[in-house]
């Protein structure tokens, strides 16, 4: 059931479905009262596209309005029955059925629900970005003068490894990594040679060495 109420839903909230249809949705709504939400959800969605929507020029007049209303409909109507097509169709259909047609034509709403499915792509793909990115780009910085150990991990090391290694020493990354793999690491001075050596026996590290500045910012 949960899958149909889906379906039919945008149409409910835009008044384009038929009597039976929307008799079966209230029926739901009934049975399932938290079902609510997602009809409030559409309908702020469908005010707020009206509101921004521009108000049709006064030099169009009411017969010229009707013309234009039937041309961007299909011939035989009937009652509307959601067919089981694609997220995008469904969305542009939905936008079709909410905006008033002089304004926003089918191929237009096809153009806005491509928009909005590629603005949901590329925002889950951001938010999908892991911590590698992060730390690799990281560039040198003004920080104080050194000293500082530099750093060079094998080729297989993770990056939740590295970051745990650099907290079990109680270091921060100041730069890197350069283009032969260095990083700058700060540790506390007085921990240094401690620091220095835990480094080196760890098994994720090639090389460890103590250096008095950061190299200059290509």
């Amino acid at each position: 059931m949960k899958p149909r109420f889906d379906e039919l839903l945008p149409f409910y909230a835009n008044g384009t479905l038929s009597a039976a249809d929307r008799a079966w949705v209230d029926d739901y709504l009934h049975e399932h009262p938290s079902a609510g939400a997602e009809l409030q959800w559409y309908e702020s969605l469908q005010t707020r596209l009206r509101e921004d929507v521009p108000a049709v020029s006064s030099e169009v007049g009411m017969a010229r309005t009707l013309q234009r209303i039937r041309a961007s409909r299909p011939a035989s109507r009937g009652a509307r029955q959601p067919a089981s097509t694609s997220p995008l169709e469904r969305l542009r259909d939905w936008l079709v059925g909410v905006l008033p047609q002089p304004m926003l034509r089918p191929a237009f709403a096809g153009a806005m629900a491509v928009v909005a499915l590629q603005t949901a792509v590329i925002a889950t793909l951001v938010l999908q970005r892991d911590d590698y990115t992060e730390i690799r780009a990281l560039h040198p910085t003004v920080v104080e003068k050194g000293p500082y150990l530099k750093v060079n991990f094998k080729a297989d090391a993770r990056e939740t490894d590295i970051r745990m290694l650099l907290v079990a020493v109680h270091g921060s990354l100041a730069a890197g990594p350069g283009q032969l793999g260095d990083y700058y690491v700060r540790v506390p001075e007085q921990q240094l040679p401690a620091s220095s050596d835990k480094l080196a026996a760890s098994a994720i590290v090639d090389a460890v060495t103590v250096v008095d500045a950061l190299p200059a910012r290509q």
